[in-house]
């Protein structure tokens, strides 16, 4: 699938510890991986994205951008869950597994319409 952004990449990157800050485990433990839809703010159209979420925070490292706002907005922003699509969310492990599995930094189990 062909997206203009690199969110798959960027965010899983993120998780995998190639963004690390200073006071974070190379492991990100409690980050989560989370590939959903969400509403393009461009055509209002649905979309495949891709984030990090942490407690009650999210984290997008997409298209060399550094987002971090609540969870709450973020979704309310993003329409999220948009039109009832699932959330598939992943751990440090997870990711590195499933890139394996698809050779492909994602989506992996979700079928976004674009």
């Amino acid at each position: 699938m062909k997206t203009k952004g690199d969110c798959y990449e960027a965010n899983a990157r993120f998780i995998l510890g190639y963004k690390i800050d200073d006071d974070e485990k190379i492991k990100k433990e409690g980050y989560k991986l989370i590939h959903g839809v969400t509403m393009n703010t461009t055509d209002g159209k649905a979309m495949g994205h891709c984030w990090v979420e942490k407690d009650d925070m999210v984290y997008d490292y997409s298209n060399d951008k550094e987002v971090k706002m609540p969870k709450f907005l973020y979704y309310e922003l993003g329409h999220i869950p948009f039109d009832g699509h699932k959330l598939y969310k992943y751990d440090w492990d997870e990711v590195g597994k499933m890139m394996i599995k698809h050779k492909s930094w994602g989506p992996w189990e979700s079928k976004p319409p674009r």
